[in-house]
């Protein structure tokens, strides 16, 4: 055991596909901490700046279909 190495218990393709993955997590991490806070700041925006659903609804004109085809007299 006086010859053990430390440096060659991975191969250089498991340290390669280790850092990848490691990358790919830090990557997702702030890809999401990006996306909460973003909705975070939306969602505050929202709670100050509009009013309530329904009466948000209540102002949106009601949508009908037109015809298509139209009788001639």
């Amino acid at each position: 055991m006086d010859q053990w190495n430390d440096n060659h218990f991975f191969t250089p393709l498991q340290k390669v596909y280790m850092l990848a993955c490691g990358l790919l997590i830090a990557a997702s991490l702030i890809w999401i901490t990006h996306l909460y806070y973003e909705y975070r700041v939306n969602n505050a925006v929202w709670q100050t700046t509009t009013i309530s659903p329904k009466e948000f609804w209540a102002d949106v004109p009601k949508w009908e279909w037109k015809p298509i085809f139209t009788e001639e007299s």
